[in-house]
C-alpha cells in the first residue's frame, strides 16, 4: 500500500502566505494525484481548496531532483520525494492527500540541499 510522510515544511518570502512542503511517497504504482494533495476550507467547495503549485520531484535523499532533465515530470518509480509549493497552508489542519490525513510539522527554515528550490509566485 502506497504511503506518504511529510518531511518537513519550510518558510517561504513570498506576498502572501506560502510555505514549500517535502513528502516521501514509497510504494507508489501509477500516477500520484496531485489534486488529492489539500487542505479543507471550511464552507468552501472543493473547487476552492488550495493544491500543490510548482511541484518537483526529488531523489529518495531529497539532495537533488530525480531528473534533472525535467525534474516537474512525475516519475514511474514507487519511490520519491516530492517538495512543492503550497499558499495558506493552515497548520490547525491535517494535509489531506490520495492515501489519508497527515498531520504537518511546525515550519522550519529551508535546508541547504534545497537550494535549487525557488519560489516564484504563480501567474
Amino acid at each position: 500500500m502506497p504511503s506518504i510522510r511529510i518531511v518537513g515544511v519550510y518558510k517561504v518570502k513570498a506576498a502572501e502566505p506560502c510555505h514549500l512542503v517535502e513528502m516521501e511517497v514509497t510504494g507508489l504504482s501509477g500516477q500520484l494525484d496531485l489534486y488529492g494533495i489539500t487542505q479543507e476550507l471550511t464552507n468552501q467547495p472543493r473547487l476552492n481548496w488550495q493544491v500543490p503549485y510548482d511541484e518537483q520531484y526529488l531523489s529518495m535523499n531529497g539532495k537533488g531532483p530525480l531528473d534533472a532533465r525535467d525534474p516537474w515530470s512525475q516519475p514511474q518509480a514507487p519511490d520519491f520525494r516530492l517538495v512543492f509549493f503550497f499558499h495558506y497552508l493552515d497548520f490547525a489542519k491535517p494535509l489531506m492527500t490520495p492515501f489519508g490525513q497527515v498531520e504537518l510539522p511546525q515550519p522550519e527554515k529551508k535546508p541547504e540541499r534545497l537550494h535549487f528550490v525557488d519560489y516564484e509566485p504563480p501567474g
